[in-house]
């Protein structure tokens, strides 16, 4: 068992999603660039980039109701995820200078404008593309356009250019949990001074080759600032921690005591002070790794916090538990809520948002 960080905490200030309408096949079209981002520039990025770029959008759109700036600025800011269209306003194409494109960008050097990125999948279908092609008829085949997307740090790279971050630029892709690791990562950053503000989040897009996996599309972003901002009304304050539990330790009764007790620690950690979760949402993918951090959660939680565990099973992405917090960051919480991500390979994610933080 490994405790990977300690717990990280950031201010958010926006959140934007991008999601298929209940009931779509995910493998047939069902979103439409030019309404979300524009008639021109993003035709030929894959989808998960389309995906990602339209849910920074409206993060930036909501979180720019603040008077956007460095902490002391003395801006105020607006609903984290409140209703609207993700197209309803802010920029299309590239934030120009500090001052330029966004308004929540205005006042942040682009030296201090970051993107840390999470997914699974978000290039299997050009991958799955690029062999088809190059059996059919060779390497010469293959599209310019596309191409350069087999490498999937340059999704969130698209992010950056079409913002400007030209601070830290990160993609994970931890089975399951990339999503919250995006957060925690991008928590970090900005807790150790790295950066003034940080969009974070998860794309994914459907993966022809999911097997018995539930496939995933879409994405969720998050503007997270520094944890030493005040949160203003409509923010949250977020804290997240990772572990990390060998599946082969449970075989062995000190392995399983030994991965319980990291959990209940990293939920006794991630409580802020005075201020216990109103409920935590487990999700979980049926392995025995979910099993025991299930157990473990449900041990530390019994008779004082409400526990959902929601068993969505095997999923080709990460997009899941990152739904779950955009929803709790909407929902207009009266407290603290926690979502728990677990994967069968061992990887263990905490977040938690509090929309009234210890500030």
């Amino acid at each position: 068992m490994t405790a990977r960080d300690t717990v990280a905490e950031a201010v958010v200030t926006g959140v934007g999603t991008v999601a298929a309408p209940a009931g779509t096949a995910l493998d047939e079209p069902w979103f439409d660039y030019r309404a979300r981002l524009g008639p021109r520039g993003y035709k030929y990025l894959p989808d998960a980039c389309q995906y990602l770029l339209a849910a920074a959008k409206d993060a930036l759109t909501r979180s720019g109701a603040e008077s956007a700036g460095p902490a002391g600025s003395g801006g105020t800011s607006g609903p984290a995820g409140s209703a609207g269209s993700a197209g309803s306003a802010g920029s299309v194409g590239s934030a120009g200078a500090a001052g330029d494109g966004p308004a929540a960008l205005a006042g942040f050097a682009e030296e201090r404008r970051a993107a840390v990125v999470g997914t699974n999948s978000a290039v299997a279908a050009l991958h799955a593309d690029i062999t088809e092609v190059v059996r059919a008829g060779g390497i010469n085949r293959l599209s310019p356009m596309l191409t350069p997307f087999f490498s999937v740090n340059l999704v969130a790279s698209r992010l950056s250019t079409e913002h400007r971050l030209k601070g830290f630029n990160t993609t994970v892709t931890s089975p399951r949990v990339a999503g919250l690791e995006a957060l925690h990562v991008a928590a970090r950053e900005l807790g150790a001074g790295r950066g003034d503000l940080v969009l974070a989040g998860v794309t994914e897009a459907y993966d022809p080759g999911h097997g018995t996996a539930a496939a995933e599309a879409g994405s969720v972003v998050l503007v997270l600032r520094p944890p030493a901002d005040a949160v203003r009304p409509g923010g949250a304050l977020l804290r997240t921690t990772l572990r990390f539990v060998p599946p082969a330790a449970l075989a062995h009764e000190s392995g399983r005591r030994r991965a319980g007790r990291e959990v209940r620690e990293a939920l006794e950690a991630l409580a802020a002070p005075g201020r216990a979760p109103e409920l935590i949402r487990v999700v979980t993918d049926g392995s025995a790794v979910a099993s025991a951090v299930e157990a473990a959660v449900r041990d530390w939680s019994a008779r004082r916090v409400p526990l959902s565990v929601e068993a969505v099973g095997a999923r080709a992405g990460a997009l899941a538990p990152m739904e779950r917090v955009a929803h709790d960051l909407r929902d207009g919480a009266a407290g603290p809520r926690t979502v728990v991500a677990v994967a069968g390979e061992g990887n263990v994610a905490f977040a938690s948002v509090d929309p009234y933080g210890t500030a």
